[in-house]
């Protein structure tokens, strides 16, 4: 239930007072949405609006979406390869990862550690990032190395070499990697609240595998899976110093030789749930954490705004009601779950979880019921903060545009994302509360002896 790459659990609604953005945006949130005036360098040194220079074409069979900017050197690459926990079953968990972690032991063009030596010398970072809809491979370099960073990126994942031997290795540190987060609470209760929430669907699968899986992967199934690295599950998505011309020759002289294949991006499908559930994990921690997870509407539903509003209201209060005024946690609030089917999540460590749960219940109950007409707007703008801090860099910003692609079918949706926010009334607010904070999927992890299950009945 990870909501942005290499986050565990924790919002991603920047928390504000009412009306600080006002303060600290001024007169730009009272006029012109300020996030219209977001622009970059174009190749002449003029300035240009960000959506105004961002095109997108297709090469070979594969679709590009390009934001070029020349302000400076940096170019962010990120190649999504769709379906995510759709493309595995239990156990083939983590297939995926292992095979783009491997190619690192060599490739067809830099066999043995020459891949290491080759992109070691272009000083660029890679990025893997396995996700619920679909893993990123990527990387962060400079327009200088663009080429021999391509070059080195593109053959490792067309031609890794997959030797029993790198392998072994790789497998080896992806299952320490695995029991590593076992041991971290947050990223443990995470991965379980997704299992038991989305139990029997593919959100409820675990992209980077679990150290039972990992370890189960062999040669003959990793072979196997490279048949699903075709053209037609990737979006490439290029922010930074580069230019058309050389984004096309790049793939042309490497990706385009890929298969085809027939794959076909849709949003996935999440089953609505009619009941709620509670697992109760015992560990000796120092405190308790409780995960409860809710189903929310579909990405491209019309409702998504109100629920994405409604889930940082609750995370407000929450903070609000349990820390601020109580003092019973240091970390309480509700997550808004990006995905092609959206979730809600509220999340809270504390000591005195029979407690905590009903004011919790209390603010789900304040918001289905939050009387009308409020203005929203000085709420609602403190998104703006998230946008502009999401687009501060060429990487956030590739991410950016691909959500709006996949998830709304079109990259320009970005920008539009933040004026559908404010459009949101107090009515919708009410009605995606009543609609959707309810059939929690509760986990708990830590003293068992410390909460009673009928502190989960008041949801």
């Amino acid at each position: 239930m990870t909501p942005r790459p290499g986050n565990t659990l924790r919002t991603r609604i920047i928390s504000l007072s009412l009306g600080a953005c006002i303060a600290w945006l001024g007169v730009a949130c009272a006029s012109a949405p300020p996030e219209r005036a977001m622009s970059v360098i174009t190749a002449e040194g003029r300035l240009a609006p960000l959506d105004s220079v961002t095109v997108s074409y297709d090469v070979a069979g594969i679709r590009v979406i390009q934001r070029p900017n020349y302000a400076n050197d940096a170019v962010a690459v990120n190649i999504y390869l769709l379906g995510g926990t759709r493309q595995l079953t239990a156990a083939t968990q983590g297939v995926e990862s292992l095979l783009l972690h491997d190619g690192e032991y060599g490739t067809q063009k830099y066999p043995g550690g020459d891949w290491r030596a080759a992109w070691g010398l272009t000083g660029s970072r890679l990025v893997i990032d396995p996700e619920a809809d679909w893993t990123v491979y990527g990387f962060r370099g400079i327009r200088q190395e663009f080429d021999a960073s391509w070059d080195a990126f593109a053959d490792r994942l067309m031609h890794p070499t997959l030797s029993s031997s790198s392998l072994k290795i790789s497998r080896a540190r992806l299952v320490a990697d695995s029991r590593l987060e076992s041991d971290e609470p947050d990223v443990y209760i995470e991965k379980l609240a997704d299992s038991v929430a989305f139990a029997g669907q593919p959100y409820g699968l675990n992209p980077d595998g679990t150290e039972a899986t990992l370890a189960a992967l062999d040669s003959a199934t990793i072979a196997k899976y490279e048949d699903q690295i075709v053209k037609s599950r990737l979006l490439l998505v290029v922010v930074g110093n580069v230019t058309r011309a050389q984004v096309e020759a790049a793939v042309s002289r490497t990706l385009a030789a890929l298969p085809a294949g027939n794959y076909t991006w849709t949003l996935p499908s999440v089953p609505n749930t009619s009941n709620s559930t509670i697992n109760l994990r015992s560990r000796i921690l120092p405190t308790n954490y409780v995960v409860g997870i809710f189903r929310g509407p579909d990405a491209a539903s019309p409702s998504s705004p109100a629920f994405r509003v409604a889930v940082a209201l609750l995370s407000t209060g929450m903070t609000e009601a349990i820390r601020e005024e109580r003092g019973l946690s240091y970390a309480a609030n509700a997550i808004w779950i990006e995905r092609g089917a959206t979730a809600g999540a509220i999340y809270v460590s504390t000591a005195a979880p029979t407690t905590v749960l009903p004011l919790i219940s209390k603010q789900m109950d304040d918001i289905r019921h939050i009387p009308g007409p409020v203005n929203l707007h000085n709420f609602t703008d403190q998104f703006i903060v998230e946008y502009f801090a999401d687009n501060m860099t060429n990487a956030g910003q590739a991410d950016f545009l691909a959500r709006a692609q996949l998830y709304q079918g079109d990259y320009r949706k970005a920008t539009q994302a933040m004026e559908d926010l404010r459009h949101v009334s107090s009515d919708d607010v009410r009605d995606v509360a009543t609609r959707y904070f309810n059939h929690i999927h509760f986990v708990y992890l830590g003293d068992t002896t410390r909460v009673d299950r009928k502190a989960f009945a008041g949801f």
